[in-house]
Order: structure tokens, then C-alpha cells, then sequence
């Protein structure tokens, strides 16, 4: 190869756009996230019905240096409404609690290390878990349409009260071109299936409820190959199973099922 030949590839590499980029950027600027997720549950019991509706409205912010991340609630608001009416727990103690966690350049998210959150939250969320499931796992070969894999996570969490086991299994398929403002993005659909096992005392009740939960979801990404930045994602789905509540009123048996939906909108 001559050497005009070989400046022109070399010309021509770095004028290219990083649309075949599959990985997230290392910038260490703060990103910013708007979620918002709803989920509404109904409990079966042998006296009957009873509905819950949880919603939560947050602000995240996230700043990642090489493979280490931290992140934090700039707000966050949370509201159920069931039998015993509506509750808006406090969260500003919540706010700015460092959570901290590895996050490889394809998405993946471990070792993540949770602040001690206001026990005013037990039972209304997860934030601990807040990351579990948030970013777009890329493969190993370039995005283009037509693209296709799958990934399996397991994620385990046990303390000398609670335990929890979420198995997800997700299809992905790259559909189609996007833009986000101006910046040029594609569209990732995701096709999910669940299964859940949870142990956990029940607040303020003095009994303990074990679930065994299963169902699917479907929803999608939007990721930025060229900046190497989740644009955003939405997903709706249902799970539903018996749950056994044991205590000093005995036993019962019931049945749960959980619809929700839940999106989320990276900010400038």
C-alpha cells in the first residue's frame, strides 16, 4: 500500500461518524435521566380484591470515569394509593446519596454499593435496584438494523431478612433509524421474560410475605452510537403469582399480579 493510500484511509477513518460504535462513552460529564414509572398491583385474597397504584417520578444523575460509576437522586417523588389511602412519603433525605457501581463500556452493571436509604421508602421502592435493569446491554458486533441478540442477568440480593432473585431473559432487536434532537440515534426493541422470588418481613405488620412471580415485557432503547449515550427507553409489562403471607395471624394464601410501565428520558 502506498503511503497516499494509507494517509487517505487514515483521512478517512477519523472523518467517518462512530456509527458502528457498540460501546458507552468514557466522558465524565454528569448525564442526567428523567424517569417515571407506574405500576399498578391487585392482590387476591379470599375476602376479595384489593388495588394499589405506586408511581415514581425521579431526576438521576450519573457520572461514570473508566468502568466506575456513581449516581444519585437530584429528586425524586413517590406516591401509592390503596386501601389505606394515599401516601407521599418525604424523600429529601433520600436526595444526593451517593449510589456507587462498576459499568463496563457494553452496559453491563455490577458491584454496586447502596447508601442506607430513609426507612419512610421500605415497601414503596427499590432504589437500590435502580440500575439493575436501566441500561441497553450492547453486543459485541456493531449496531445496524437487523441486528440481533440476547442476554440472560441474574441478580441475587440477600440480606439476614430479605432475599431476592430476578431472572431476565431479553430479545433485542435493532429496528430503525431515530433522531433526538440532532443527534442521530437507533431505536433497539426489547422483548423481555421474567421470574421473580421474594422473601421479605412485611412493614409494620409483623409477618412475612414470600412471592414467586413470572411474567413478560415489552418495550425499547434508544442508543446513540455516535455520542455512545442511552437517549432514553419504555417499556410496559405484567407479572403475576401467589404469595403466602405467614405470621402470628396464621397463614394465607393470595395472588398478585403487577401491571406497570415505565419510561425514562435522558436529559441535556
Amino acid at each position: 500500500m502506498s503511503r497516499t493510500v494509507l494517509l487517505s484511509a487514515l483521512l478517512l477513518a477519523f472523518a467517518l461518524p462512530a456509527s458502528a460504535q457498540s460501546t458507552y462513552s468514557p466522558t465524565r460529564d454528569t448525564l442526567r435521566f428523567r424517569e417515571t414509572t407506574q405500576l399498578r398491583l391487585k392482590l387476591t385474597t379470599p375476602q376479595g380484591e384489593i388495588p394499589m397504584t405506586i408511581e415514581q417520578r425521579a431526576t438521576i444523575a450519573l457520572v461514570r470515569s473508566g468502568d466506575t460509576a456513581r449516581a444519585w437522586f437530584d429528586s425524586l417523588a413517590l406516591s401509592a394509593t390503596g386501601p389505606q389511602g394515599e401516601q407521599r412519603p418525604a424523600t429529601d433525605s433520600a436526595l444526593k446519596l451517593p449510589l456507587s457501581f462498576r459499568l463496563d463500556s457494553r452496559g453491563r452493571v455490577t458491584d454496586v454499593v447502596a447508601p442506607k436509604w430513609p426507612s419512610s421508602l421500605q415497601g414503596m421502592a427499590e432504589l437500590s435496584h435502580q440500575f439493575d435493569d436501566f441500561f441497553l446491554p450492547l453486543p459485541a458486533q456493531p449496531l445496524k438494523i437487523g441486528l440481533a441478540w440476547s442476554d440472560t442477568t441474574v441478580h441475587t440480593d440477600s440480606t439476614a431478612e430479605r432475599f431476592a432473585r430476578w431472572v431476565r431473559r431479553t430479545d433485542y432487536r435493532v429496528e430503525r433509524d431515530t433522531t433526538v434532537g440532532t443527534t442521530r440515534a437507533l431505536v433497539v426493541r426489547a422483548k423481555q421474560a421474567m421470574s421473580a422470588t421474594i422473601s421479605a418481613p412485611v412493614p409494620n405488620q409483623g409477618m412475612r410475605s414470600e412471592a414467586q412471580l413470572s411474567g413478560d415485557s415489552d418495550g425499547y432503547y434508544v442508543f446513540a452510537p455516535t455520542t455512545g449515550r442511552l437517549m432514553g427507553r419504555r417499556r410496559e409489562g405484567k407479572m403475576e403469582g401467589p404469595v403466602k403471607l405467614s405470621g402470628g395471624m396464621g397463614e394465607m394464601q393470595m395472588s398478585q399480579s403487577i401491571d406497570y410501565t415505565g419510561e425514562t428520558e435522558a436529559l441535556k
